[in-house]
């Protein structure tokens, strides 16, 4: 089960397009590509985290240093945090429906191990970091932030802009090049959403 978390009382599944493609076309000469999603996931169900670390391998586990175990899933190319509740995280996927399948086939390998789960599992995106060109071409990031409003410039801390947008907690952060990387955001609409109020701010302000 894969649950949106826009709001407290809805629940449903992602759009299909974000979940199936990885690539979001968001006008003629803007392209962004998803680069990372995290979710948290519940299984409904105790993990025994010892056994997992005495039986798999890729997993790193020191309960001294950290509650969880860290598990890398070669075959996904994700990274998931293992805990004895039954909650775990998943980082490093291009999409939704890597962390699902991978999320199926850890569930699987657990309950080989003896171990019990009720239901399906419960994902909840947490964020999705997409990167690429919006078509500004090589931009004066002194003029652009001293003219954008809600951002933070300091270029010998970081060499990007840092956009906030608006009733969100979503960033883009612009480069010189005219790259961005959007981040904050749990679904397609977001990300478009952004980049919309991104491209309306530098035709307001004259910036392209």
């Amino acid at each position: 089960m894969i649950v949106e978390r826009k709001k407290k009382s809805t629940s449903r599944e992602l759009p299909l397009k974000l979940r199936f493609h990885c690539e979001l076309q968001c006008g003629e000469k803007m392209s962004l590509k998803v680069e990372n999603v995290v979710a948290s996931i519940d299984l409904h169900g105790g993990i025994d985290v010892e056994k997992v670390a005495s039986k798999l391998d890729s997993v790193h586990y020191n309960p001294s240093v950290f509650p969880g175990a860290v598990y890398k899933m070669e075959s996904f190319g994700v990274t998931f945090l293992i805990f004895y509740s039954g909650k775990l995280v998943c980082t490093g996927a291009k999409s939704v429906e890597t962390i699902r399948k991978a999320t199926e086939k850890l569930k699987r390998t657990l309950e080989a191990m003896g171990m019990k789960f009720k239901g399906e599992p419960e994902i909840q995106v947490q964020n999705i970091v997409a990167a690429g060109d919006l078509g500004f071409g090589t931009l004066d990031l002194d003029i652009v932030a001293l003219t954008l409003p809600n951002v933070e410039y300091e270029p010998e801390i970081f060499p990007g802009v840092v956009y906030r947008v608006k009733n969100s907690r979503m960033t883009i952060l612009i480069f010189n090049s005219g790259r961005v990387v959007v981040s904050g955001a749990r679904t397609e609409e977001d990300i478009k959403r952004a980049v919309e109020e991104l491209t309306r701010d530098f035709e307001k302000y004259g910036l392209i």
